[in-house]
């Protein structure tokens, strides 16, 4: 059973830190309690996990407090074009979302909520063509001035586009949805298809999400990575995270 002083210090000594390691605790309580397992500290860990002490943020890196993940709800037609993908097309890689999912991390909210369908390049075609077929508001890869016209003035336009390898995503309700680490790192690449949240607005949508969840930031910069963007979603990352006007979990 863990000693409550111990715990207490714990707390108090890593509140204040943005991030820790598994190494770094175990040194605290070494100091407190010399010559202590590693196995020990582990499954103090684990505990404090469980008891909400801790949060797992990276792989071997903790901050202080429950995680608070993304898990939007989804309207009754993502679900129903969702399973008609999925039934037409069960062996293809794909993920949905509508931009209403983001509202609450908007600064001013835009009267915006179409779908997007991400597909596997191999059967992007294919899956545009079968929804166009029975939703003539659906567009390809579409360009800033499709999605200005045709796109934003509706919440029955649908955008397909190619949905980039090993994609952090979710798994809610049978449906496949980017992870916010995903979303985020899309919102800054995918210019002409979000072009109304840029510069300062985007930033604010970055600063809100990190403000309510947990980002898992290692996840966030890989996938940056796999888009060519590492260094400025980097950058994105530092530039809030230097901002003091609320507390972020960016780790």
């Amino acid at each position: 059973m863990i000693n409550k002083t111990d715990t207490e210090e714990f707390i108090e000594y890593f509140k204040k830190e943005k991030s820790f390691t598994a190494n770094d605790v175990y040194h605290f309580f070494n100091n407190i309690r010399q010559g202590i397992k590693r196995s020990t500290v582990n499954w103090r860990i684990y505990n404090y996990i469980q008891q909400g002490i801790l949060r797992r943020v990276g792989r071997g890196v903790y901050i202080t407090g429950e995680s608070r993940n993304f898990t939007p709800v989804q309207d009754e037609k993502q679900k129903i074009i969702a399973f008609q993908i999925k039934k037409q097309f069960p062996f293809a890689t794909f993920c949905s979302w509508r931009l209403s999912i983001l509202k609450e991390l908007f600064q001013h909210v835009p009267a915006i909520n179409f779908l997007i369908v991400e597909v596997e390049k191999d059967s992007l075609d294919a899956v545009f063509h079968f929804l166009k077929e029975s939703k003539k508001n659906t567009f390809k890869e579409p360009s800033k001035n499709i999605v200005e016209d045709f796109v934003c003035g509706t919440d029955t336009a649908i955008v397909v586009k190619t949905m980039i390898s090993e994609s952090p995503v979710l798994q809610i309700d049978g449906i496949t949805i980017p992870a916010l680490e995903k979303i985020l790192v899309d919102l800054y690449i995918e210019r002409d298809i979000f072009y109304f949240l840029q510069g300062i607005e985007l930033l604010n949508v970055f600063k809100n999400a990190a403000g309510k969840y947990t980002i898992n930031r290692n996840k966030m910069l890989r996938y940056a990575k796999r888009r060519g963007k590492e260094t400025e979603i980097e950058n994105i990352l530092m530039q809030i995270n230097g901002n003091n006007l609320q507390k972020l979990t960016i780790i």
